[in-house]
């Protein structure tokens, strides 16, 4: 749920450099990356899935040798795993896996969102635009999804605790298969929106303790989405 969240940023890009000697260029690689993390959030790839680069590669329009250095990022990221002789995979949780990761969230958002500044009138449109965008996609998962990273994300880079807010940022990308199996069994997004809604309440009363509450019950309603999937 981010602007940054799917944002990697174990690599350094400098126009016209390449990763090794005769190796692929950054943007190549950064290029594979997005498409296999837009391919994951689309959920044409699922948790579990092999990935099997051959494929990938002619579906991506790219050669094996970046593809290979984008899912070594991935794999850093947590989006996908590698196994010894079977290669790699979307990652897959257990559901007390995905309790843990919950869990961490809630320790490190609370702390965050509960010492946010009130947003200037800039950031709250920003803000409410994301939102009202969420509000129009209706049934489109992918477009619901797109804006709701925005929406959290944009909420979060208010925090001056970077650290805290990078950890965070880790475990939402390597969740990002299941948060968008979450929100793919919403019937409408509206009830997101409003959800939202009450949130953007708290930010511009400058109540961090209500914003983390609210917070917490929304994450809530995503995990009890998600029990069906994990058993």
């Amino acid at each position: 749920m981010g602007a940054n969240i799917a944002a990697n940023p174990g690599r350094v890009h400098r126009p016209g450099s390449r990763v090794d000697p005769g190796g692929a260029s950054d943007g190549a690689v950064q290029r594979a990356a997005a498409s296999v993390r837009e391919m994951v959030m689309e959920r044409r790839l699922l948790p579990g899935q092999q990935l099997r680069q051959e494929d990938l590669a002619k579906q991506i329009g790219i050669s094996r040798g970046p593809l290979r250095e984008a899912l070594q990022i991935l794999c850093v990221d947590g989006v996908v795993t590698h196994e010894r002789n079977r290669g790699y995979f979307v990652t897959q949780f257990s559901s007390d896996e995905m309790g843990q990761l919950y869990l961490a969230r809630d320790l490190l958002e609370t702390v965050v969102l509960s010492s946010l500044p009130i947003p200037s009138e800039e950031d709250l449109a920003e803000l409410v635009a994301s939102n009202e965008a969420i509000r129009s996609a209706g049934v489109d998962t992918d477009l619901v999804m797109h804006h709701n990273d925005r929406f959290h994300a944009a909420v979060l880079a208010l925090s001056t605790r970077r650290l805290l807010v990078g950890e965070i940022e880790r475990i939402w990308r390597m969740s990002i298969a299941y948060r968008a199996l979450s929100l793919s069994v919403l019937s409408d997004a509206a009830a997101v929106a409003e959800e939202h809604d009450r949130m953007l309440d708290a930010l511009r009363a400058g109540d961090g303790p209500q914003l983390a509450e609210l917070w917490r019950s929304h994450r809530q309603v995503s995990l009890t989405r998600l029990a069906p999937i994990l058993r």
